[in-house]
């Protein structure tokens, strides 16, 4: 995942937003975790950047999407403060932060905030569909 992917991503996802009637903000993050690109679309609240951004970087960190962490740390409760300490950011267990593969490969995470956790899950999953999709 690089920056013109993410503004791909970010094409996508605005425009599913827009279809749903959402505001939304985004983040795309790549294989690290380092951020490539938030935006906040009108209306979105202006918490949602940091949200979102946090849902792409847990969903890198954990290697699973952001909502499946619940489950993790509903099994070892003991281990999200474990893990949370070691990292330079919050963990969550907000749905919304999917992360994007290549055949095995996790090559980023695509995160949205600012409607319903299935809704903010369904318009990441359109950016990276498109990403998938895009001409090679």
């Amino acid at each position: 995942m690089d920056l013109a992917g993410a503004r791909i991503v970010l094409d996508a996802v605005e425009a599913k937003a827009g279809a749903l009637g959402l505001s939304l903000s985004t983040s795309i993050v790549d294989a690290g975790g380092h951020e490539l690109l938030t935006a906040r679309m009108p209306g979105a609240p202006w918490f949602t950047a940091h949200v979102c951004r946090t849902k792409a970087r847990t969903a890198v960190a954990m290697g699973m999407d952001s909502g499946a962490v619940a489950d993790l740390a509903e099994a070892y409760p003991d281990l999200m403060p474990v893990v949370d300490e070691q990292l330079p950011f919050t963990l969550t267990t907000l749905p919304g932060g999917v992360l994007v593969r290549v055949g095995d490969d996790v090559v980023g995470a695509v995160a949205c905030s600012g409607a319903t956790p299935a809704q903010d899950e369904e318009c990441a999953r359109a950016g990276i569909a498109a990403w998938l999709a895009r001409p090679a």
